[in-house]
């Protein structure tokens, strides 16, 4: 699935902020998603997948499984800075401090995922006395369902840690940035955990090897070749 819609994104926040933000408030959130949303969908049509250890066996039909391999991101989670209307110095910060946070809690995620079990199908051209070749691949899986990896949490502490006094002052209990970082923050990061783990799916990651008699295949490293969807 792509990236978690900006619109959506945008809504929730403003929901859980709870607050009126006017006009041209709701508009700086609407183009804050887009970008969050337009970086989210570069970084995932970047991200391929494997190297899975692949053990199975099978004579003409083979099935096995898969575990551990990696995700490998081409690119890394870059929000695009843009500039709000005029842009006072404060709301460039605000800005920047999101697309900084998320650029270290995305780009942490790939290395940290790990596979559980992924099921391989295809077709064997052993025999149960001589090796012959084996060629399989995974079916469509949900990424939530193929595995765990480091989500990002925490996004609005690292946040805040971008914007420093006399610009930003999170003590001030008038002070309302804070709750609107926090709204967009806990939107993001529920969009990943509920939206977006639970509906991008893993595309076939293919194998093609030599299998012992029986079609027998112990450990092999599947390709990276693998996409998201």
């Amino acid at each position: 699935m792509p990236a978690p819609v900006a619109a959506t994104m945008s809504k929730k926040a403003q929901a859980l902020y709870g607050q009126s933000l006017g006009l041209e408030g709701i508009e700086y959130v609407d183009m804050l998603f887009s970008k969050v949303e337009e970086a989210w969908k570069k970084w995932q049509d970047g991200m391929s997948w494997g190297g899975l250890a692949v053990s199975g066996g099978g004579v003409g039909a083979w099935s096995g499984t898969g575990s551990v391999g990696q995700l490998q991101a081409a690119s890394p989670f870059a929000m695009a800075p843009f500039i709000f209307k005029v842009g006072s110095p404060q709301q460039t910060k605000f800005t920047k401090g999101l697309s900084d946070a998320l650029s270290q809690k995305f780009n942490a995620f790939p290395a940290s995922f790990k596979f559980k079990s992924v099921t391989y199908t295809g077709t064997s051209g052993a025999t149960p006395i001589a090796p012959g070749p084996v060629s399989a691949q995974s079916a469509p899986i949900a990424m939530a369902i193929a595995g765990n990896g480091q989500s990002p949490s925490g996004i609005a502490d690292v946040w805040k840690g971008f914007l420093t006094p006399p610009d930003f002052d999170f003590s001030n209990p008038n002070a309302k940035s804070g709750d609107l970082l926090k709204a967009i923050a806990d939107t993001i990061e529920q969009s990943f955990q509920t939206v977006w783990l639970q509906t991008t799916m893993l595309q076939a990651n293919a194998v093609s090897t030599v299998g012992a008699p029986g079609g027998v295949v112990t450990g092999f490293m599947s390709p990276v070749n693998g996409k998201l969807m």
